[in-house]
């Protein structure tokens, strides 16, 4: 009998609704546990019930953004070195990246084989990246 080790629960903060339901299913075959979130306090709140192993976040959400998320996250979490994939469509996404200390970033729109690209060599520990 071989045994397979648990894939990372990732936590999706994006508030595009068909997005949000498309990564889930994406990330769901690829045998992850998959949190979604549409705004940053839904986030925070899903994070008090579980800490994810990674969060692709968008950047750009109404009311409160992806960096305002971040920030939140690791004020409450300090101990948890929880990495992030930030999705945006902005041209200052990497430059934004950078300053948050994030793994990687991907331009929107992407590929779904970028995503899961990204999402295998952050989950597996590699260097950090931008892509798109």
């Amino acid at each position: 009998m071989e045994l397979v080790a648990a894939k990372t629960s990732i936590l999706v903060l994006d508030d595009d609704p068909s997005l949000r339901r498309m990564l889930k299913v994406l990330l769901e075959q690829d045998g992850y546990e998959v949190i979604v979130a549409g705004d940053v306090q839904s986030a925070l709140a899903q994070c008090r019930v579980e800490i994810p192993g990674l969060m692709i976040v968008d950047l750009m959400l109404p009311v409160e953004d992806g960096e305002m998320f971040i920030r939140e996250f690791r004020r409450h979490w300090r101990q948890r070195q929880v990495p992030v994939i930030l999705l945006s469509a902005s041209s200052a996404r990497n430059e934004i990246g950078q300053r948050l200390g994030v793994e990687a970033t991907l331009a929107k729109p992407f590929f779904a084989e970028d995503l899961r690209d990204l999402v295998e060599r952050v989950t597996s520990r590699g260097p950090s990246i931008a892509a798109g």
